[in-house]
């Protein structure tokens, strides 16, 4: 999650956003146009070059990000997040779909045997029928 995050944002430290709701694909855009030599991209994410940040520094960037991206409280109050499905429920139906998926297997490994000892027979009587 935290690296699907960072490629949201554009940048590997994440800090800065705690405890925000902001659009991390407007900063990500942002981020992806942000160039220069003290720029440096790891997995096209923006890495921190200097020492680690003070927590001084952190809170700054915070204050500062609130200000500019984050998204009214109304917005972000009304998004519904779709319940997953049961893993038990989900797993029993790929193992269904793996059970129905091996018969068809064997239903065309064996339409196959029945070819190829179809064109055997051909072959030792000198026969030619046409293909399915």
């Amino acid at each position: 999650m935290n690296l699907q995050t960072q490629r949201m944002l554009g940048q590997q430290s994440t800090a800065e956003f705690n405890g925000l709701h902001v659009d991390a694909l407007q900063i990500g855009q942002i981020n992806e146009m942000r160039q220069g030599p003290e720029i440096r991209r790891k997995n096209n994410c923006i890495v921190n070059t200097g020492g680690k940040l003070m927590r001084e520094e952190v809170e700054r960037r915070r204050k500062e990000h609130r200000a500019k991206f984050e998204v009214a409280e109304d917005v972000w109050t009304s998004i519904v997040l779709p319940r997953p499905d049961n893993p038990l429920v989900l797993l029993d139906r790929k193992r269904e779909e793996l059970k129905s998926l091996a018969k068809e297997l064997d239903n065309v490994v064996a339409r196959i045997a029945a070819i190829e000892q179809t064109e055997s027979l051909d072959q030792v009587t000198g026969t030619k029928r046409p293909h399915e």
